[in-house]
């Protein structure tokens, strides 16, 4: 094998196809997002253990497995390929109008309700860059999967990303008003304990605090249901299933036509922050720079 003690001969270009096939999980997806046929990808891939002297990656008919050298590859040379891309766009940029890829990441419910329309404003500004989101709850390694922003919810757990408050999610009480044809309204805070509860936050009973004008409170729910999607909650109040939690933005519309009651409007419960964060660079691409101040702005509109 060589040593890494002096300058190795190496193509970028395979280490970039490398890191493609690693992220997407095979060569024939790597050879859809990069464009080219997956025989290039694999010629590609061995031309890049030619010149590094070791296997990187095990090869079977439906699958592949990482050697040991494939993955201290990835996981020590991608920052590094990454800050390149950045920087070599960023030189480019500085030439030509906004362009290239984004790659983000956003919770279900803030992608579905409110990114559509930003990315539409988005796009007709910066008509040259290409926006890829990736529309997950779980939490997604921006380094390891190459991606450059996330949009999410609650208190940033890794240090090592620099974040930025765009705003705060506000969670409120409301029903569908066909459930007021089985059930008296509520007309005090301990109504809502014999009511039908549709739960986000599991299947066991739940007590929430909620603040009021002059003191606080807690409600006891005990749900008949329990889904980890907002949309699927609403859509069950709607139909008079019971009561829920939802963030004010998804309940705007359904609110405007009647269809969905706001229980309780001078109680609330505590704010949940929404950040955007991505991985410390020295030199930022003008385009993610550029998302970033308009997706700051747009947010705090919506989420007010």
């Amino acid at each position: 094998m060589q040593q890494w003690g002096y300058m190795l001969d190496i193509d970028l270009n395979r280490l970039f196809v490398f890191k493609v096939v690693v992220l997407t999980g095979s060569f024939s997806k790597a050879g859809l997002q990069l464009r080219i046929p997956k025989s290039r990808v694999s010629r590609q891939i061995a031309s890049l253990e030619n010149e590094l002297g070791v296997p990187l990656i095990y090869r079977t008919t439906r699958s592949f497995q990482l050697t040991q050298a494939g993955k201290d590859l990835f996981q020590k040379a991608l920052p590094s390929l990454n800050d390149l891309e950045n920087v070599l766009q960023s030189v480019g940029d500085t030439k030509t109008d906004m362009q290239g890829l984004l790659r983000f990441t956003v919770p279900e419910d803030l992608g579905v309700e409110l990114m559509a329309n930003i990315c539409h404003e988005f796009t007709l500004t910066h008509p040259k860059v290409q926006l890829d989101m990736i529309v997950d709850n779980r939490t997604v390694d921006l380094v390891k999967e190459g991606v450059d922003l996330a949009l999410r919810i609650g208190k940033a757990k890794d240090s090592s990303l620099t974040g930025k408050k765009v705003g705060a999610v506000k969670l409120e009480l409301y029903a569908g008003a066909s459930l007021f044809q089985k059930h008296a309204r509520p007309t005090k805070l301990e109504d809502l304990h014999s009511m039908p509860f549709l739960s986000f936050f599991g299947p066991d009973q739940q007590n929430f605090k909620i603040k009021g004008p002059k003191s606080t409170f807690v409600i006891k729910a005990q749900p008949i249901m329990n889904c980890n999607s907002f949309f699927v909650l609403k859509k069950m109040a709607l139909l008079g299933d019971g009561y829920t939690l939802l963030p004010s933005y998804i309940a705007r519309s359904e609110i405007a036509r009647g269809e969905l009651i706001h229980l309780f409007k001078d109680w609330s419960f505590e704010e949940v922050p929404v950040q955007l964060l991505y991985p410390p660079q020295k030199n930022m691409p003008p385009r993610l720079r550029a998302f970033i101040d308009f997706l700051s702005r747009k947010l705090q509109e919506k989420l007010e």
